[in-house]
């Protein structure tokens, strides 16, 4: 839980430093491979920080892992 805490922490980095795709693409690769009973919490409202400053495709490629 904690790997996956300071992964969507660097994948909100990613996005402030300028690569949103990056940021996507981790962010959805750690949110897919927990277990869905840690899929909740601090890691999920995280990701759905993130997922509210993406657009286009990158914001779809993060809310389908969300979904």
């Amino acid at each position: 839980m904690t790997r996956a805490l300071i992964a969507m922490d660097t994948a909100a980095c990613l996005r402030v430093d300028g690569d949103p795709g990056a940021a996507a693409e981790m962010a959805a690769a750690v949110y897919d491979r927990l277990p869905p009973a840690y899929r909740s919490g601090l890691v999920h409202s995280r990701a759905q920080l993130l997922h509210r400053h993406l657009n286009g495709a990158r914001r779809r490629l993060l809310g389908d892992a969300l979904s």
